[in-house]
């Protein structure tokens, strides 16, 4: 009977330590499971730190690349055309007010500092009518295409004269001369 006793205790019950181990390993795999999130939402919270939202399209005329950057002042936005290479740099800098040293931020959601963006740009652009405008936190560059060259039909003509005949005739002389 003493065996019964014993296992009557909770203290001493097999089961109970098994329960005590799953409650650890359920406190483990929480801190886990937090840690990931924390991991992730900073992760995707750097994405959107480094780079600006965009869409580019195009149509017969021209192509059109749209960039969001709120927050951001025209001046601090730079757009360089090198080669193929369109390339858009912005700074966001942080509220004078909010760098004084008594802050005390209780969150930190808002991203500040450089960020850039790079499009490979097709063949067909006119790198000298390109055109830029910024509007309520919306950049838009318009990039034109160039005229496409299309096929000539050249006729063959009848020799008599023009300017064919003025740049081939000279050299027939030569030729008959040096004879």
């Amino acid at each position: 009977m003493i065996n019964l006793e014993l296992w009557r205790d909770p203290r001493n019950n097999p089961r109970s330590m098994f329960k005590t181990w799953d409650q650890v390993g359920k406190e483990i795999d929480s801190f886990f499971d937090l840690f990931e999130n924390m991991q992730r939402e900073n992760s995707s919270a750097s994405m959107r730190a480094l780079t600006a939202a965009c869409d580019v399209h195009e149509d017969e005329k021209a192509y059109v690349v749209t960039l969001d950057m709120p927050g951001i002042k025209k001046e601090d936005i730079q757009i360089d055309l090198s080669a193929q290479t369109l390339t858009v740099v912005g700074h966001r800098q942080r509220e004078s007010h909010l760098d004084t040293k008594d802050a005390r931020f209780h969150r930190s959601e808002r991203h500040y500092g450089e960020f850039r963006r790079t499009f490979s740009l097709p063949d067909n652009i006119d790198g000298d009518r390109i055109e830029a405008s910024f509007e309520n936190g919306v950049l838009s560059i318009a990039l034109p295409k160039t005229e496409i060259e299309r096929p000539k039909r050249i006729t063959i003509g009848e020799n008599k004269g023009g300017f064919f005949k003025k740049l081939v005739t000279p050299k027939v002389e030569e030729v008959k001369k040096q004879a």
